[in-house]
């Protein structure tokens, strides 16, 4: 269960989030909505233990995120969040399947999982004759789904994704949601995502609307 509590941010003295009090459950799908500059990103990141709030808790099954240690913080990023950034954050200098794969190597996740998923995904994806391609080489479209495959490689137990559909045409962006509710629904992993796309927004299970630093 996730659990975010009176969390308050702020930038330059602007408040960004007021008071956002929200529990999610395990194996839940949300989507939160929302204007640009509502605060979307800054609550996934501060969700994700990226960004500490001003005030409040963020609780992983009953732990505050924010009072782990260093190593603790560092397991839970490589064996419970997987994250889907806006702007992909592929490294340029390794290669489509070794950024998908890298995460993946850090976790506690048997190999022989690892590369079955790797290869159930990037061929789910229509990403599996890209494998040896850099990521200067690929469409906006490309990396997105690159992005999502890597960060689902290593079976987190949280996902979070950040406008995951963005970047995507049509097709492909009913290829993505497809594959996030049979992964949802199959392992029951619990997915947090924020989008500007009904449609996208739809596919989750439960939908929230940020409006001036407030979920309603």
């Amino acid at each position: 269960m996730l659990q975010l509590e009176n969390i308050e941010k702020g930038y330059n003295g602007e408040p960004v989030l007021r008071g956002i009090t929200l529990t999610i459950n395990d194996g839940e799908y949300l989507s939160v909505m929302g204007r640009s500059g509502s605060g979307k990103t800054t609550l996934l990141n501060i969700l994700g233990g990226f960004l500490p709030p001003e005030s409040g808790r963020v609780l992983w099954d009953g732990k505050d995120v924010y009072a782990m240690t260093d190593a603790e913080t560092a397991y839970a990023r490589c064996n419970k969040v997987g994250y889907v950034f806006q702007g992909f954050k592929l490294i340029n200098t390794l290669s489509v399947a070794d950024n998908i794969l890298l995460p993946a190597s850090l976790s506690d996740l048997d190999d022989t999982r690892v590369r079955a998923n790797f290869q159930e995904l990037t061929r789910e994806l229509c990403i599996d004759t890209l494998l040896e391609k850099y990521p200067d080489q690929l469409s906006g479209g490309q990396c997105q789904r690159a992005a999502i495959c890597r960060a689902l490689c290593f079976e987190p137990s949280l996902l979070i994704l950040d406008e995951p559909t963005g970047a995507l045409d049509v097709e492909n962006e009913k290829r993505v949601m497809v594959l996030l509710r049979r992964i949802n629904q199959e392992k029951k992993m619990t997915m947090v995502q924020v989008t500007h796309s009904d449609a996208v927004a739809r596919n989750a299970g439960r939908v929230l609307t940020m409006s001036d630093g407030v979920l309603v």
